[in-house]
């Protein structure tokens, strides 16, 4: 695991890169993910990649951060300056859920910067002032639920969610490193993402979606997961440049459920 400093933040990733000059995958995991949730993306791949763990989950979990830290603009350009030290200019950025949403927000401010744009069941935020404003409050309930009962309670009422249904059928030993992986965040962090990353506090993209039409933009969602198609469709609908494919068998998560079918999508 390699190491970077950027902001006043330590960042550790994975990378497998031997010319900066050429394309790289860039791979964001979501909300209580690290780096190895694409493992077996990367695994037997032969593009140059770089694995992410976003700030303060995976690796990342055990340094103190700021709660200001985990807003949105901070982090993207947090990876902005990660991105400049290690001299990428043609980024692929992958996205899935929570950094698909990082991923629009870096689109939208450094597109020079990427090569194409691939989006997994991720959105481009809430339109409606008052739903936000309940998402808002939503999401401050789990951070509440977070710093009073700890992980473990959490990790059983996320994991019962519909949305993640699909990850149990993949298999057990698959299924417990995700658990494990969730269960061993810190918890201070997850409240902390909650209420300055949540979906309801990145701003609405809708409005501005349609610049990233410049890009070549991939959005990918599992069939199963119906919320995410019916907003994958809309973004399709809002970026000219862009191809949405919808994976049967798969969920929420298609790099997880799905690696090989994932692959063929991200590198055709």
């Amino acid at each position: 695991m390699l190491s970077i400093k950027v902001n006043k933040n330590q960042y550790n990733y994975e990378a497998n890169i031997t010319d900066p000059n050429q394309e790289v995958y860039v791979f964001l995991h979501g909300f209580l993910g690290s780096s190895h949730d694409f493992d077996r993306v990367t695994d037997e791949s032969n593009f140059q990649w770089l694995k992410l763990n976003l700030l303060g989950f995976g690796e990342n979990r055990n340094q103190d951060v700021d709660q200001a830290d985990f807003v949105q603009a901070n982090q993207i350009n947090d990876l902005e300056s990660i991105f400049a030290k290690l001299k990428l200019t043609k980024i692929n950025l992958v996205g899935y859920s929570m950094g698909g949403r990082i991923a629009i927000a870096y689109a939208l401010k450094y597109q020079s910067r990427l090569n194409k744009l691939i989006l997994e069941s991720t959105t481009a935020g809430i339109e409606d002032s008052q739903a936000r404003k309940i998402r808002q409050d939503h999401d401050a309930k789990l951070a509440e639920k977070v710093l009073k009962f700890g992980m473990e309670k959490f990790i059983v009422d996320w994991e019962n969610m519909p949305l993640f249904k699909t990850q149990k059928d993949v298999n057990d030993t698959s299924f417990m490193f995700m658990h494990n992986q969730r269960l061993h965040q810190n918890h201070n962090n997850v409240a902390y993402s909650l209420l300055k990353m949540g979906t309801g506090s990145q701003p609405n993209y809708w409005p501005t979606i349609s610049n990233l039409g410049r890009l070549k933009v991939y959005i990918i969602v599992g069939a199963s997961d119906s919320k995410f198609v019916q907003i994958g469709e809309r973004l399709s609908q809002h970026i000219n440049n862009s191809q949405i494919f919808i994976v049967e068998n798969a969920g929420h998560n298609v790099h997880f459920e799905l690696p090989e079918e994932f692959n063929k999508i991200i590198i055709q």
